[in-house]
């Protein structure tokens, strides 16, 4: 009995004695009976990133998004509950369910979205595989619950294990897959988990590769392994669920103790091998680069003393060549000076014979007798100068 204060913002619920009760909001200050009970109401608030699902007394659930609040009035709710709305980014997207009388429809919503269930939807809950949190190419059943399907490439690791060879060599085969979901709508109708499909798959695969090789065999084949090609019953298995496998890398592999060991000291005598056929093919190497530069500087001593004799032979030459040309200059000169001489003593000669010749013809006038002038002077040129003085 006395006053109560209902401030602004906030609501009270008023009993009276028969159990009935009203709704009261604030501001307000009532007067409370004995026999009345007071009873101020919750406030639930949801922001523009939630929504708040109403559950009424007669079992009709009802979602209001963000932002909105609502008081909770037990007189007509049984629970309010503030619930995160679903943001999805590009490459994630929702399986939603929608019940409409006595028919389910289903549809994919694609982000980048903010999702918010009507009353009558509900989203796809995917219970796969899951990785192993202490070894991530172990796989755990039914251990990776979620709802948003992821659209892009996604990749797992996974190793093979109890591969027997044909020689009975037992091993574990490392792999990493690559795959990609392509056609949602079959993989929700066909398979519940992809990933338990995968595994299976290249299981098989794998196993039909080592069974049909010898250890020596499966050790010199392993690039085999990074090829699509290898695994047909993976591709097959991935494209009827509405995934591609769009590579498949081989990462290794890891046999028993007693076959490891022996792998091991057969890698190090290769090993050993390779780096000693390395080694030999560098001291090859050197001593033919050596080789070749003292051909290469041989050659090049040959070429400077061959360039050295025929400069030599090109002087000589040339001195030779100046010398005969001083020689025949000389010669030439020598040659002109006695023909010079020779002209000379010609024209002396006829000179003189012209005096004589002169001096006979004087003779004649004065009534000598050169015949026998002549014969007393000189017998031996008679007859040319009688010759001479009948051509005359």
């Amino acid at each position: 009995m006395g006053y109560k204060t209902i401030r602004a913002g906030q609501k009270a619920l008023i009993f009276n004695e028969l159990g009935e009760g009203r709704v009261v909001k604030g501001p307000r200050r009532i007067w409370l009976q004995r026999t009345e009970t007071f009873q101020l109401l919750k406030v639930h608030i949801a922001s523009q990133a939630q929504y708040l699902e109403v559950r009424d007394k007669e079992g009709r659930v009802t979602n209001h998004s963000g932002p909105c609040q609502m008081y909770l009035n037990p007189l007509e709710h049984d629970s309010i509950v503030t619930r995160d709305a679903m943001r999805l980014t590009a490459d994630e997207m929702l399986v939603v369910y929608k019940q409409e009388d006595d028919k389910i429809e289903r549809r994919l919503l694609y982000g980048p979205a903010m999702f918010v269930p009507s009353a009558h939807e509900w989203l796809h809950e995917f219970q796969w595989h899951g990785v192993d949190s202490k070894d991530k190419t172990r796989w755990i059943p039914n251990d990776h619950t979620f709802r948003k399907l992821s659209a892009i490439p996604g990749q797992m690791y996974y190793n093979v294990r109890d591969v027997r060879t044909n020689d009975d060599v037992v091993m574990r085969v490392k792999l990493m897959l690559f795959y990609e979901l392509s056609e949602p709508e079959v993989m929700l109708n066909i398979t519940h988990d992809p990933i338990a499909d995968f595994i299976n798959a290249v299981c098989s695969d794998v196993i039909a590769f080592a069974s049909q090789l010898s250890y020596a065999e499966f050790h010199k084949q392993t690039s085999f392994l990074s090829k699509k090609e290898t695994y047909p019953q993976l591709c097959q298995r991935a494209k009827r669920i509405g995934y591609d496998i769009t590579q498949v890398v081989y990462r290794g592999y890891h046999a028993s103790e007693n076959t490891q060991h022996l792998q091991d000291a057969a890698i190090e005598t290769r090993t050993q091998r390779r780096i000693n056929t390395e080694i030999e093919g560098e001291k090859a190497k050197l001593a033919s680069f050596k080789l070749n530069k003292e051909l290469s500087r041989t050659a090049k001593r040959q070429e400077i003393q061959t360039a050295k004799s025929e400069h030599r032979q090109e002087v000589e030459k040339r001195m030779q060549s100046v010398e005969i040309e001083k020689e025949q200059r000389r010669h030439a000169a020598q040659l002109l000076r006695d023909a010079k001489d020779r002209e000379e003593l010609m024209k002396l000669e006829a000179e003189a014979k012209r005096q004589e010749l002169g001096f006979l013809f004087q003779l004649k006038e004065l009534g000598v007798d050169l015949t026998h002038y002549l014969v007393n002077q000189n017998p031996t040129k008679i007859s040319e100068e009688l010759q001479i003085v009948k051509e005359e």
